[in-house]
C-alpha cells in the first residue's frame, strides 16, 4: 500500500504518530488536540454552568460531586487547562505571524522561542493564581 494512502487511512488516531514525521508535524498535531481541548472544556463549562437555572443548591450539588476529598479537582483541570490554552495561543501567535511572511525562514526556532516564552508566562500566572486563592 503507497504511504499517502496509508496515512488517508489513519484518521484522527494518526496525529498521535509522530514517527519520522519532525517537530513541524508535531506542532501541528498538539495545536489542533488543544483546540479541541478548549472546545470540550467550553461545553463543560457551559453544562456546568446551566446547572444555576435550577438554583444553586443543583449547582453546589454537582460541585460537590466533582469536587471530593481534601484534593480539589477542578484546580488540577484548570492547571491543565491553562497550560493548553497557553500553549495554543503561542502557536497560534506564530502561525499567524507565518501568514504575514513573518518568520518563515527561521520557524522552528520561533516554535521554541515563543512555547518558551508562553511557558514562562504560564509559572507567572499560575504562581499568581495560587496566591489568589489563600495558599501560601
Amino acid at each position: 500500500m503507497d504511504e499517502s494512502v496509508r496515512n488517508l487511512n489513519e484518521g484522527v488516531m494518526g496525529w498521535a504518530k509522530f514517527y519520522r514525521k519532525g517537530w513541524n508535524y508535531f506542532a501541528f498535531a498538539m495545536h489542533r488536540f488543544s483546540g479541541l481541548v478548549i472546545v470540550f472544556y467550553l461545553y463543560l463549562h457551559l453544562f456546568v454552568l446551566s446547572h444555576l437555572l435550577s438554583g444553586p443548591v443543583t449547582y453546589n450539588e454537582l460541585v460537590k460531586t466533582v469536587t471530593f476529598g481534601p484534593f480539589d479537582s477542578f484546580l488540577v483541570l484548570d492547571v491543565l487547562l491553562a497550560l493548553v490554552i497557553f500553549y495554543h495561543g503561542a502557536n497560534g501567535t506564530r502561525l499567524a505571524l507565518n501568514e504575514f511572511g513573518i518568520g518563515l525562514q527561521k520557524n522552528k526556532a520561533m516554535f521554541i522561542v515563543f512555547e518558551a516564552i508562553a511557558m514562562v508566562i504560564l509559572g507567572v500566572f499560575l504562581y499568581y493564581a495560587y496566591m489568589f486563592i489563600g495558599a501560601s
